[in-house]
């Protein structure tokens, strides 16, 4: 008689608010035990499943050091998703270099460091899950974030070479693109009027919620999606519609 399955440990940027909190609610209801890399902490609540670890993704240097922490708490993770992001809107002749640099310094080179230091512990999982949050700002680009979305698109072409490149190890990599979606800080600084206009462009007429995201996350972080790979799944309400 063999006994249950040890829990897999997960670490998860970008994981104290918004998309990334209901991620985290999600894979800890799913029976995974969770590293929060973030450099927006709060309090820690007392969970025997759940660490906070400060930490700025963008720092090459304080990366390995945070995720050899996640390690020492839960043992090596065979689930990473990559939902910090740095986002500022502006029409681009009014762009900076520093908004430029700070942009990819989180969204992309903070995935390469993080990536990096994890793909030991996923290779040798044998069915290790990378899930990367990009953004349906790609295929449907709103004024003022060309930055981001160029940024967002450097990681959706990450996550087709790394696909291919993993799979033989028994790692999927997969891209999440969420819509607009009733984040606090969304709702706190987007105009209804815009959250009115992109309802009346989705197939579905309803604002999209984190746990949409953190749903679609969930599964393909799971035993039932290990032949999916090298994949962006849009949701959006189908906004898109590709």
């Amino acid at each position: 008689m063999t006994g249950p399955e040890p829990a897999r440990a997960a670490i998860v940027t970008g994981g104290s608010n918004g998309i990334g909190a209901a991620i985290v609610r999600r894979l800890r209801s799913g029976g995974c035990r969770v590293a929060v890399i973030d450099s927006a902490t709060g309090p820690e609540p007392a969970a025997a499943d759940l660490v906070t670890l400060p930490c700025d993704i963008a720092d090459a240097d304080a990366v390995p050091a945070a995720v050899a922490a996640a390690r020492d708490r839960f043992g090596p993770a065979s689930v990473l998703v990559h939902c910090a992001a740095f986002q500022h809107v502006a029409p681009f002749d009014e762009l900076t270099a520093a908004d430029w640099q700070r942009t990819f310094r989180v969204n992309v080179d903070g995935a390469f460091h993080v990536l990096r230091a994890v793909l030991p512990d996923l290779r040798a999982a044998g069915d290790g899950r990378v899930v990367v949050l990009t953004s349906s700002s790609y295929y449907t680009p709103p004024v003022g974030m060309a930055h981001y979305i160029a940024s967002k698109g450097a990681l959706t072409g990450l996550v087709r070479g790394l696909s291919a490149e993993l799979g033989a190890h028994g790692v999927t990599v997969n891209a999440v693109a969420p819509g607009l979606t009733r984040t606090a800080n969304a709702v706190r600084n987007v105009p209804a009027a815009h959250f009115d206009r992109v309802r009346a462009r989705q197939a579905i007429p309803r604002s999209g919620e984190p746990d949409d995201i953190a749903a679609t996350v969930e599964f393909l972080v799971s035993p039932a999606a290990g032949f999916i790979t090298g994949q962006t799944i849009l949701v959006d309400g189908g906004e898109s519609r590709l």
